[in-house]
């Protein structure tokens, strides 16, 4: 981290002798005064006043000396700290979670992966609601390994992703709403409606069912939505629109009612992680991997 001629010049300093300081260094004292030379070369002044009785410091010397023992303790701090952060990140899973998106399969993965992976330990690290899916991003690989949920296919080039299942696409409605007791809706249910879905380029999978919309259903009437929030939710609570989701949010707002939808199109739920993965990261996915895709 830091030039090893400043050790050898602080042990040469501490030790008043090129000799003592090559025995104490396990060097022959014509490597010590190679690297004092150089030393000295590199500083553009001399450090040492030479003597028959050994070395002592020069008034440039002893300022350097006091400064560069701070230097040394400051640069093996930081190459401890950053030691233990490489140790961690081989063993520790920092696994983010929020109400939306929540940890919903990983508590029965845990235990099956620990197996297979005994050294791995998990922390749990609460994120904020998905409006801040940039922030999350931005965060993955760096305090942050993976989360859980709905992968958009908007998010190529901003993470991997490992498909787990596929959920299919359904309903929230209020429970006020005319349709809320229906236990299966058709497209021709939504006919007039005011339907709540991800902008277009959100997903592939959402924009073939706003195509499908759009072509079918002339009188029902799109809103876009940029991100789901719990504020989404709400939205359609009091508005009575009609949320279009996934099963995984049923649990999300206590007076919508999720109801199945008959289509054929589904979503790719899995796990989201870093595009430059941790050691961890990696051991949890192939743990993964070899219990789901083998």
């Amino acid at each position: 981290m830091y030039n090893h001629q400043l050790d050898t010049f602080i042990r040469t300093a501490e030790l008043g002798s090129f000799g003592k300081a090559s025995e104490a260094l396990y060097i022959s004292s014509t490597a010590v005064i190679q690297q004092i030379n150089l030393l000295e070369n590199l500083c553009g002044f001399r450090l040492f006043v030479r003597t028959n009785h050994g070395v002592k410091l020069t008034p440039a010397g002893k300022s350097l000396y006091e400064d560069a023992k701070t230097l040394i303790r400051f640069s093996e701090d930081a190459l401890q700290k950053a030691r233990l952060l490489a140790e961690s990140s081989e063993s520790t899973l920092r696994i983010g979670t929020s109400l939306l998106y929540k940890c919903r399969m990983l508590p029965d993965l845990w235990p099956k992966v620990n197996e297979i992976q005994p050294d791995l330990k998990i922390e749990i690290r609460p994120v904020k609601e998905y409006e801040d899916r940039t922030t999350v991003f931005s965060r993955l690989g760096l305090d942050l390994d993976l989360f859980e949920g709905i992968y958009a296919s908007a998010w190529r080039g901003s993470c991997r992703f490992l498909e787990l299942q596929r959920q299919p696409l359904c309903c929230a409605v209020s429970r006020s709403h005319r349709l809320a007791k229906a236990s299966a809706l058709s497209m021709q249910d939504l006919s007039g409606e005011v339907l709540v879905m991800p902008v277009q380029g959100a997903s592939d999978e959402v924009d073939a069912f706003r195509a499908q919309v759009i072509r079918e259903l002339p009188s029902t009437t799109i809103v876009d939505s940029s991100y789901y929030g719990v504020d989404t939710f709400a939205m359609c609570e009091i508005n009575t629109y009609i949320l279009i989701t996934q099963p995984v949010y049923q649990d999300i707002h206590p007076n919508l009612v999720t109801i199945s939808l008959q289509t054929d199109i589904s979503m790719p739920y899995g796990l989201i992680y870093a595009k430059e993965p941790t050691e961890a990261t990696m051991k949890f996915i192939r743990a993964v991997s070899s219990l789901y895709l083998d």
